[in-house]
């Protein structure tokens, strides 16, 4: 059976062997000899590089390499969201009438004047800049009946200060006052105003008293200035004269137009209209406040009542030393009060003004007041101009309101000349008979001891030993500004880059209302508005969109279930608007001025801080855009997703991309690792943001922030599907002499250069456009896919053994012929053997003899197998 096996096999073979159409294989066959032998060897070496090549053609295929095709289109494509935010977010004056925002905003100032390296010292520079004495408004805390400046209380208040000697003192609640009122009889000198009534100075008044207002306090809105000069003859137009009265003169900013009146002719009133000129329409029904003349020529009014006086905290600066037997009575008089003490100085007098000397043994005796905060005694009156009262209300510093009413329970000394009074205290017995036991000491060469009309009730002076002015040491900083960051910096830049980071911080900690006040609405900044040369309504074509570091920014074209089309290419055709930013009220943080662009799909987050583009006002600014429609291959020819969005997805409301990828996975990270996140991010699932006062939450992120950059596990994949919009940038200046002119913006007075100086200063004219109606189409594709792979193989198997199909098809015969020879020979076909026969009738008993039974063979099963053959 085997040998039977063995030449069917062999058969078939050789009948391949001699008819296949593949080249060499029948000569090899049909060849003996040395002729056979090189046949076969030529055979197998084409054999073994076709193998060759069939692998290097596989491993070319499960690389799954990609094309990029890339297609102009020339189709009616959707215009593009364009979001647009004022470079400065937030509003200044209206930023720092919120808390932590107001805190925050002190701090900086405070970190830019300890970097100030002026020569000049502030106190010489405030007293160049501001009057002797005025009403400020700044903040305070309750203290009991009285309130004290403090930088960071929760209460406004109005407060009296003289700028010479740095001194607050007076403090009341802003609601207990009246402000810029008509009064007489003013002085100059000490700014105190003898009665309300309808005189010709400004005044601010409560119940006790009234201080003549400055003008440094109300002025006109930016582009415009007020300045004072003397003049005289106002009665048409003012004469500039060096001896003459004082006057107002208000103009534009850069120019010699000016309108001057005598200071008293100028009221505070009210308006109906402004323009962006700074110009106003007098109206008394009007709800602006304005400045007006005689004429009713009237400017919009700035108040800038409200200045903080950051240096009003209280602390000692030198540390006094009484002498030897009175030392007990005087550092329990020192020690009383925080900010001023009544004191007995030498002085050099001239009428009732007095001057305090240094120089203890010349002059005459005058009683003062002693500011403990810089050391400074001012005012100082003879003695007999001092009176001892009893006060309503003193406050901690040792300052007591004047009243006229002097049935009061508190003892204090008062200069009425200035309304000025300061605590005393009351001693006891034993401290009355150590007062009188200690003989007042006056040196030799001033008026006798009688001049000390309240004995040792006063200290003086000259007890006090000068040599050592030892400082007391720093308080510990406070946890506020340890996580504000700005102490020990100096550099200005440094300076502002903490203190934005930190404004972001302290606008988190408000809710979407307070936040939305405080920034730009979109009729005050989008002024006017053009799409398809055809004008927009700004109030339902822009939605407000908050931004943590750009405030409210404003995005055209958000609505994605009605998306709108240019209808040609260029500026007229695409979207054109006007912006207004308001310099005046910038933040003092913000450095540029101008706007900041972002164009963008209308179903993608926009990121102005990242993805934006500056412009500048008094320029138009041109953004051409360019579209490219990307589509990419996923898994397993590229690494694209199709939607990234998941429950940690931060903006859920957008498409997924991989800017908010990245911010999701910082965000998750610090929160996991500090217990909370980064305010310039959205909040991460139901964890809050980090306050701005919180130092070690601070210094958590300061520091995991740096890691967080360069996470391992962060693997933000591109979005399968993504429209990119490319800009090109131009500019212009802008207006023109003409336009500027041909304006209504800027009101009747103001002339067509005024109007072009204010737009430049101010506005800005954006441009955002098609430069051409196509987009480009790039489009991911196999490199190398199946008909690829087939076609290399049959081209390698031609080139090296000549093999088509049918060479193929020859094979597969073959191979089944083999199968089945060996299926017939093991399986399939066995022996039967026929039982023997015996009878009369059969073949083996011929006329009754036996024959001999020939074997024929077995009887096969399978030989429907041979018949394949």
């Amino acid at each position: 059976m085997p040998s039977k096996f063995s030449k069917r096999i062999s058969s078939s073979v050789n009948d391949f062997a001699q008819h296949t159409s593949a080249h060499g294989i029948p000569r090899a066959s049909s060849s003996t000899g040395l002729r056979k032998t090189l046949w076969l060897l030529l055979f197998f070496t084409c054999l073994g590089a076709f193998f060759v090549q069939a692998y290097h053609i596989v491993k070319r295929f499960t690389r799954n390499d990609i094309i990029v095709g890339v297609e102009l289109k020339f189709e009616n494509i959707h215009f593009p969201s364009v979001t647009v935010c004022n470079l400065n977010p937030y509003k200044n004056s209206l930023a720092r009438m919120l808390g932590s925002v107001r805190d925050t905003l002190i701090a900086f100032d405070d970190a830019i004047e300890r970097s100030d390296h002026s020569k000049r010292s502030k106190r010489e520079i405030r007293h160049e800049e501001a009057p002797r004495q005025e009403v400020i408004k700044t903040l305070c805390k309750e203290h009991g009946p009285s309130y004290v400046p403090y930088k960071y209380g929760n209460t406004d208040c109005i407060c009296r200060r003289n700028n010479e000697f740095d001194l607050t003192f007076e403090c009341s609640p802003a609601a207990s006052w009246r402000v810029y009122v008509a009064c007489d009889r003013c002085s100059e000198i000490t700014g105190v105003c003898s009665e309300e009534g309808s005189g010709e100075s400004l005044c601010h008044c409560n119940q006790d008293l009234c201080i003549l207002a400055s003008f440094s306090t109300v002025s006109v809105r930016w582009p415009l200035l007020a300045k004072d000069i003397k003049c005289d003859s106002c009665e048409d137009h003012c004469i500039r004269n060096d001896s003459g009265g004082n006057c107002t003169c208000i103009g534009i900013y850069g120019t010699r137009d000016t309108f001057c009146e005598r200071k008293y002719d100028w009221k505070i009133c009210k308006c109906n209209e402004c323009f962006h000129g700074g110009t106003c329409v007098y109206s008394p029904s009007g709800n602006v406040d304005c400045i007006c003349n005689r004429r009713k020529i009237c400017f919009e009014a700035h108040h800038t009542l409200d200045r903080a006086k950051r240096d009003t905290e209280i602390g000692a600066t030198t540390l006094l030393k009484s002498k030897r037997q009175i030392k007990k009575l005087y550092e329990k008089i020192y020690s009383s009060y925080e900010g001023l003490l009544a004191v007995y100085s030498m002085c050099e007098c001239q009428g009732s003004n007095c001057k305090a000397l240094k120089n203890n043994n010349q002059g005459e005796v005058c009683l003062c007041f002693y500011n403990k905060k810089n050391s400074q005694i001012w005012p100082c009156y003879p003695p007999h101009m001092w009176s001892e009262r009893r006060c309503n209300k003193c406050s901690p510093l040792g300052d007591c309101v004047y009243t006229d009413n002097t049935d009061g329970q508190l003892p204090c000394v008062c200069a009425s000349v200035i309304r000025m009074c300061v605590r005393i205290e009351e001693r006891t017995p034993e401290e009355e008979v150590l007062a009188t036991d200690v003989l007042p000491e006056v040196p030799e060469e001033t008026n006798s001891s009688s001049s000390l009309v309240l004995g040792n009730r006063i200290p003086k002076i000259w007890e006090f030993t000068t040599t050592t002015t030892e400082t007391l040491p720093e308080e510990e900083v406070s946890d506020k500004e340890m996580a504000y960051g700005l102490k020990g910096v100096e550099d200005p830049v440094a300076i502002r880059a903490t203190a934005v980071e930190n404004l972001i911080f302290a606008v988190n900690e408000l809710n979407q209302s307070e936040i939305g006040r405080i920034g730009y609405d979109k009729t005050e900044f989008i002024t006017k508005c053009s799409f398809n040369g055809r004008q927009c309504s700004i109030e339902d074509d822009f939605s407000v969109y908050i931004d943590p570091s750009f405030g409210n920014c404003f995005t055209f074209n958000y609505n994605t279930s009605k998306m709108i089309r240019s209808e040609r290419a260029g500026s007229n055709y695409g979207l054109r608007f006007q912006v207004f930013v308001n310099i005046s009220d910038y933040l003092p943080t913000t450095e540029a001025a101008g706007v900041r662009i972002t164009v963008h799909s209308p179903t993608e987050q926009p990121f102005p801080d990242t993805h934006g583009y500056s412009a500048p006002t008094g320029f138009v600014s041109s953004f051409a855009i360019r579209l490219k429609s990307i589509n990419r291959l996923p898994m397993p020819y590229g690494q694209c997703v199709q939607d990234g969005k998941d429950e940690d997805y931060i903006f859920q409301d957008k498409e997924y991309s991989t800017e908010g990828c990245q911010r999701t996975c910082i965000q998750k990270y610090l929160v996991q690792k500090c217990g909370c996140g980064d305010p310039r991010f959205p909040t991460y699932q139901n964890h809050s943001n980090c306050p701005v006062a919180v130092s070690a939450l601070r210094d958590c992120l300061r520091a995991e922030m740096k890691h967080a950059a360069r996470l391992d596990t962060c693997i933000c994949q591109q979005p399968c599907n993504q429209e990119v919009y490319t800009v090109s940038y131009s500019c212009a200046r802008w207006p023109s002499g003409q336009s500027a002119g041909a304006s209504q913006e800027c009101g009747p007075l103001l002339t067509p250069q005024q109007c072009l100086h204010f737009h430049r200063e101010q506005a800005a004219l954006i441009e955002v456009y098609f430069e051409q109606l196509n987009y480009e189409s790039l489009k991911e594709s196999e490199a190398y896919a199946l008909p690829n792979l087939l076609s290399d193989f049959g081209g390698q198997l031609g080139l090296w053994m000549g093999v088509s199909v049918i060479t193929i098809m020859e094979v597969c015969i073959l191979i089944t012929e083999v199968v089945i020879g060996f299926c017939s020979t093991f399986f399939c076909c066995h022996r039967t053997k026929r039982p023997p026969e015996i009878s009369a009738q059969d073949p083996a008993h011929l006329n009754g003899r036996a024959i001999p039974y020939i074997d024929q063979g077995p009887v096969k099963t399978c030989d429907f197998i041979r018949s394949f053959k």
